[in-house]
């Protein structure tokens, strides 16, 4: 999976959110969740927190055919499907399906 998020992809304010989230309406329904239930308290650090907490699910959604490719990814992985994929560690090296190192050249698919 090539395409990665684009942290310009949306704008970090409440109405730039409620619309990219519109592709997910579970995760626009907790944005509105978090963000409403903190204006209504007024508390302007809450509702701070919640646009924070919610703009890298925004951007995922604005970033084009980003949510396509994780969406194939899961279909492949739960199908048995891994041909080709390439699965890394917490340091980033490259690994297959079955768990086997890859050569770093193999790893930049």
């Amino acid at each position: 999976m090539g395409n990665e998020v684009d942290p310009a992809a949306c704008e970090r304010t409440p109405a730039a959110i409620r619309v990219a989230l519109h592709r997910r309406p579970d995760w626009l329904q907790g944005f509105e969740q978090d963000f409403l239930s903190a204006a209504a308290d007024f508390d302007q650090e809450a509702m701070d927190a919640a646009v924070d907490r919610w703009f890298p699910a925004a951007c995922a959604c604005a970033t084009p055919g980003y949510l396509d490719d994780v969406e194939d990814a899961f279909r492949r992985l739960r199908n048995g499907d891994t041909e080709g994929m390439v699965f890394r560690d917490t340091e980033g090296n490259a690994y297959d399906a079955e768990g086997r190192p890859l050569s770093p050249c193999q790893g930049d698919r």
